[in-house]
């Protein structure tokens, strides 16, 4: 009976966590600010690769509130091939995503990874690090073949005087 709960409550845990995966996908496309940052937890990091890392959640809000402002007009991102490894409260996830969408009258394709740390807080799962990997994004007339596959950027933020 004991290996029956312990296996119900792994089972319940991974599908939290494709949850939180799937809701940070809208959040992204559809979503707000608020939306997004929900689901990270305090203290949290964000890594883009290639990019920079953003390390508090005041950062990792200060990102995507650009990222946001900017996003593509209409934007669909798809997770799959998702694999989840517990480890009692915490968690790590990797799957892979791909997206479309127009980015100011451009439409872009992109692709890549998301490897995720996750901890359990009460009730739920919230991220504590997301890694973005890219492995393409660039217009759809000129494909993501050959060694320039990133042709465009998610976002720039503007350089910041005070750091």
């Amino acid at each position: 009976m004991e290996e029956s709960l312990t296996l119900l409550k792994e089972l319940v845990d991974k599908e939290q966590i494709r949850d939180l995966v799937h809701r940070y996908c809208w959040a992204v496309d559809k979503g707000t600010l608020s939306d997004v940052m929900a689901l990270f937890h305090d203290p949290s990091t964000l890594i883009l690769a290639p990019g920079k890392k953003y390390e508090g959640k005041a950062e990792v809000e200060r990102w995507y509130d650009a990222y946001m402002a900017n996003r593509m007009e209409v934007l669909r991102h798809l997770i799959h091939n998702q694999v989840i490894v517990l480890n009692g409260d915490t968690a790590a996830s990797k799957s892979y995503f791909d997206a479309v969408g127009d980015l100011k009258g451009e439409s872009i394709v992109v692709a890549g990874y998301y490897e995720d740390t996750l901890l359990r807080v009460p009730g739920e799962w919230k991220f504590t690090e997301k890694v973005i990997r890219l492995d393409f994004l660039v217009p759809v007339n000129e494909g993501w073949g050959g060694k320039k596959r990133i042709k465009r950027n998610l976002v720039v933020l503007p350089v910041n005087p005070s750091k």
